[in-house]
């Protein structure tokens, strides 16, 4: 694992001292690693929800649904899953 040089505002450096000496991480730089992962986390999280997103609109207007239909075609698909 490299080393990357890191300073941080006083606020912050207590809040990791803390965090430390409570036993929620094993070191200054764990806590750290963990937080970055976690920001890495969110943003993959972030990306996908836009490519989602995107996907939909992409996919064309929206139309309207007819539940009676659909939830007639669910219980023909779960008949015939029960006959299988």
């Amino acid at each position: 694992m490299s080393a990357i040089p890191v300073k941080l505002p006083a606020e912050l450096e207590r809040f990791v001292t803390d965090q430390v000496k409570q036993g929620n991480y094993a070191s200054p730089e764990a806590a750290i690693v963990a937080a970055v992962d976690r920001e890495r986390r969110r943003a993959e999280q972030h990306a996908w929800l836009a490519a989602e997103i995107q996907r939909g609109l992409d996919s064309g207007p929206a139309s309207e649904l007819d539940m009676e239909e659909i939830i007639r075609q669910g219980r023909a698909r779960l008949a015939a899953r029960k006959r299988q």
